[in-house]
Parts: structure tokens; C-alpha cells; sequence
């Protein structure tokens, strides 16, 4: 999503509300990206969008402010893993996944394992936020949970409110789906991850999940 009049760029992390941002800022964006374009990374917007976006502003200069929100990183697992597949381990309709599986540990052993499935496209939510020449790109990120605080900073932009509702919700989380999963350890294998979300500034939550982060159960 990305705002010429407002001079901002939202960047749609996969399982980061990206459904309800689109909905919520469609009246405030000139260019939103859809179906297999809606998850593009921030390499992507750096080589095409902004030079794009640039050339629709010249010679007025165009340097906007881009933003992501970041999921804590063992919840955006599992929220991969809920969207995916049924309780009962079965792909789910709207996951796209071809083959069952029986747990979110087994789920675990396939993403760390030497050829991993890339979880919607992207293996790392660090990956997402690369830029162009394989960087951390200069992106003003915030907690999933915080997505109030995003919706704040994006209306004193625009001069107006905007609304963020809830438009995708995977299954319930259930803790039985742990069972077997070593969280201490699954942090530090996730160390990068951890590195990046927690210097991001906390907020206010609760985020849209409505429930606790899987990373809190590691105490």
C-alpha cells in the first residue's frame, strides 16, 4: 500500500492483519497491490515501486516513510501453522498446503529442517524486510500487537481516522498444539528473529489475535 498524497508505504507482512490494513487505508493509497502482489517485500518496493512512484511525482521529490508490522516470531509460526492445517492435522481450505500435518512440532521439523517449505513465501520475516542489496532496509516497524499505534501514526498523516477490522481469523489456538514443542528452544534457533522484533519499542496491546503470544509460554 502506498500513499503519494500522504507519503507513506505500508508493507504487507504475511499473517501481520495485511487483509484489514488494505481494507482499512484503501481510501487513503493511490497503489495497492493485490492477489500474488499483495505480500511484496521491501527488495521489491526498493528495485520497482519507488521508482515508480517517484516518476508519478516528479520533479516534486518523493521520499516516504515506510512501515511494517513484525509478529512475534514463535506466534507468527503458529499462526502459519493454524492457517494451514485443521485441528485434526488435515490441510485446510484456505492454507494451500498439499499434504497433512500432524503438529505444530512436526510443522517445526519441517521449517528448520535443511530444505524447508517457505511459509507463504517468505522463510523469515527478516527476509521480508531486506532491502534490494540483501540489507535491513529503513523501515519504521511495529509489534503486530501495537497495530493501534500504527493506525495512529497513519491518521495524524492523513488527517483522518481510519478503521482496522478483522477480516481473516485462523482457528483457535489451542495449547495441546505445543505439546512437544521446546519454546526456550525454539527462541534461541529463532535468535534473529528475536534480535529484530524485540528492539521494536512496545506498545499498547492486545494485538487482533485477542490472546497471549506463544513466545510469553517460554518462561
Amino acid at each position: 500500500m502506498a500513499s503519494l498524497r500522504f507519503g507513506f508505504i505500508v508493507l504487507s507482512m504475511p499473517k501481520c492483519a495485511s487483509s484489514s490494513l488494505q481494507q482499512a487505508l484503501t481510501p487513503v493509497c493511490d497503489v495497492r497491490f493485490k492477489d500474488h502482489m499483495k505480500h511484496v517485500d521491501f527488495a521489491f518496493v526498493q528495485r520497482w515501486v519507488l521508482p515508480m512512484l517517484a516518476a508519478r511525482r516528479a520533479p516534486a521529490p518523493f521520499a516516504p516513510r515506510v512501515f511494517c508490522l513484525m509478529r512475534e516470531p514463535i506466534d507468527w509460526l503458529y499462526s502459519w501453522y493454524r492457517y494451514s492445517w485443521d485441528e485434526a492435522g488435515r490441510p485446510s481450505a484456505a492454507g494451500g498446503a498439499r499434504e497433512g500435518c500432524p503438529s505444530f512440532a512436526a510443522f517445526l521439523d519441517a521449517y528448520f529442517s535443511p530444505r524447508p517449505p517457505r511459509v507463504g513465501g517468505v522463510l523469515r520475516q527478516t527476509d521480508f524486510l531486506r532491502g534490494a542489496d540483501g540489507t535491513p532496509g529503513a523501515i519504521e516497524l511495529i509489534r503486530f500487537e501495537d497495530h493501534a499505534r500504527l493506525l495512529r501514526m497513519l491518521e495524524g498523516m492523513c488527517g483522518q481516522a481510519l478503521e482496522l477490522k478483522v477480516t481473516n481469523r485462523s482457528r483457535p489456538r489451542r495449547d495441546a498444539d505445543f505439546a512437544g514443542v521446546d519454546l526456550a528452544g525454539l527462541r534461541r534457533r529463532l535468535a534473529a528473529e528475536y534480535a529484530v522484533y524485540d528492539a521494536i519499542p512496545a506498545g499498547e496491546g492486545p494485538g487482533l489475535a485477542g490472546a497471549p503470544h506463544a513466545g510469553a509460554r517460554t518462561a
